[in-house]
């Protein structure tokens, strides 16, 4: 899993990055045969989509692939354990559910997006987490909730609840 995570990090971390056999090549630190043979496997699988541009064979996250999504999610949970993120809102959130939500949970993040959190807690410390945002490269939002009755938008509560629950359930 750490191969796969590791060769479709770049559309991990922007699902609407269009790269190239040779950029993909130089970023991975591998040769272009066998970047093109990697990429060509991805496309196979649909986990990748090629289109062709100025005769560049162009690829990019497949965001209709569930396949692309549920790899994406595990990345960034992967991410958030490396990172202690997911041990500091244990400890810092007794007893709680914690889902990750928004454009990262949808395979639709860029490089500048941001990653959104809900816990479900009756605790509200309040702490800094920039410490983890600056390991990131990206900000942290996070809502706290007692309930998911307590989210009054139905859109928002919904976008929760067809999300990713990273720790806990309902």
């Amino acid at each position: 899993m750490e191969k796969i995570f590791n060769s479709l990090e770049p559309f991990f971390n922007d699902c609407y990055r269009r790269i190239n056999v040779r950029e993909y090549a130089r970023i991975m630190n591998i040769s272009p045969p066998t970047a093109s043979s990697l990429l060509n496997s991805y496309n196979k699988q649909n986990i990748l989509k090629i289109e062709k541009d100025k005769g560049y064979h162009l690829y990019s996250a497949n965001q209709n692939s569930w396949i692309f999504i549920d790899l994406s999610r595990m990345y960034w949970k992967k991410i958030l354990e490396k990172i202690k993120f997911l041990e500091q809102l244990e400890k810092d959130f007794k007893l709680s559910t914690i889902i990750l939500f928004g454009s990262t949970s949808k395979g639709e993040i860029t490089n500048k997006s941001d990653l959104d959190i809900a816990i479900f807690t009756p605790s509200n410390p309040k702490i800094d987490y920039s410490i983890f945002e600056n390991k990131l490269k990206r900000k942290i939002q996070i809502f706290r909730f007692n309930s998911i009755d307590e989210i009054k938008n139905k859109d928002l509560q919904k976008n929760i609840l067809s999300s990713y629950i990273i720790k806990g359930g309902f």
